[in-house]
């Protein structure tokens, strides 16, 4: 199955309190979106992680190399601007590939969808979806789970924030667009 997900911001205490996370401390935060994703993904899943995984800089590489070396599935991270570590850094801790942006089209025969397949822009920044056509994104946190534009985009927002810290499925994201 695939999957995505986004501003994780592991580590960062103050998005407790901007995003009004139901956390006491930084341990419960990590704690439970890593478990989240571990109760969802399993190794033959494919995850893409639309930015904002952590805020901290390149002298806390090692803890970030056990937590994302440990995670299952097939990762692919859309780079958000919170992320600080190198490119080829993310590929050392087990990302497969490294974007910006990316665009693709995802099969759904087999799914119980009235589509087969779909096309979709994945960003992390909302604010780039200039053009018609299915975006899926992140940055935005709480504000919103799907929206459309004057300009004929769909968007939908897999942040953690709207998806109760966990892992949301291509099956949820046609659901929430063909809803939207």
């Amino acid at each position: 199955m695939i999957y995505f997900t986004a501003d994780w911001h592991l580590d960062h205490k103050n998005i407790i309190k901007y995003c009004n996370r139901p956390f006491n401390n930084i341990y419960h935060m990590n704690k439970t979106i890593l478990e989240r994703y571990k109760q969802t993904i399993g190794e033959e899943d494919t995850v893409y992680f639309l930015g904002d995984l952590t805020m901290q800089s390149s002298s806390n590489q090692e803890k970030f190399i056990s937590i994302f070396n440990d995670l299952p599935g097939t990762k692919h991270l859309v780079l958000g601007n919170h992320d600080k570590f190198k490119p080829f850094f993310y590929h050392e801790i087990g990302f497969s590939s490294v974007h910006t942006a990316l665009q693709t089209t995802f099969s759904l025969r087999d799914m119980g969808l009235v589509v087969d397949s779909i096309n979709c822009f994945l960003i992390h920044d909302p604010a780039w979806a200039q053009s018609p056509g299915f975006w899926i994104c992140g940055h935005i946190h709480n504000h919103w789970k799907s929206t459309k534009t004057d300009v004929g985009a769909t968007l939908v927002n897999v942040g953690v924030d709207v998806w109760d810290f966990t892992p949301v499925s291509i099956k949820e994201i046609v659901q929430e667009i063909l809803g939207a």
